[in-house]
């Protein structure tokens, strides 16, 4: 009798024990993933395991608008890297639709900066512009106005009397000059006494 009880315990808990260890994976569900920047390039990493078999599993990556990978599974899909371009940022989502229910859905968005710090190429300094220098143009001197008129160098008489020219030197003397006048005139005066004289006798 107690043979046969412990008999049928055996076997209740050998039942037991692989409804749950096959329970088990079905329900442990376990989705990793992370984002970073490794030598200059954006990483993203995903490892999905212990869901339910039957390869009817989902996952659907994006990189953006770029879809990295989207195809079905099974009970593991492993761990899977990508790598994308490190001078811009990305922005990845990572969408998993589980074949055993809605709550084993896993969805992330995992975000890196521009890994790469780009620095703008030199700029050559720019030579100014050679501009030849402008000749003089030549122009004929301005004319000096009519309106100016060029001072005189002639001295201007007094108002009313034009200059007397310079009498010319002959070498006489004046004083001789004078004693003739005087001598004549006084020759008219007695020429001009005597012919009254005569008309009154």
């Amino acid at each position: 009798m107690a043979s046969r009880v412990l008999g049928a315990l055996a076997v209740t808990a050998t039942a037991a024990l692989a409804s749950l260890a096959l329970a088990t994976p079905a329900s442990a569900h376990t989705p990793v993933s992370s984002a970073e920047c490794v030598k200059d390039k954006a990483v993203l990493k995903v490892k999905l395991t212990q869901y339910a078999g039957g390869n009817k599993n989902t996952v659907l990556i994006k990189d953006g608008d770029t879809v990295l990978a989207d195809e079905k599974f099974g009970q593991n899909w492993g761990e899977k890297k990508f790598e994308a371009d490190g001078t811009v940022a990305h922005t990845f989502t990572i969408k998993v639709t589980a074949s055993d229910g809605e709550k084993y859905n896993y969805n992330e968005t995992l975000k890196t900066p521009a890994c790469v710090k780009q620095t703008p190429p030199p700029t050559k300094p720019t030579k100014p512009s050679e501009t030849k220098p402008s000749e003089p143009t030549s122009s004929a001197p301005e004319a000096p106005s009519s309106s100016v008129v060029p001072p005189s160098t002639t001295p201007v008489a007094p108002a009313g009397s034009a200059p007397e020219p310079p009498l010319a030197a002959t070498g006489a003397s004046p004083l001789w000059l004078l004693l003739s006048g005087v001598g004549l005139v006084g020759a008219g005066a007695g020429t001009l006494l005597f012919l009254r004289r005569r008309r009154s006798a």
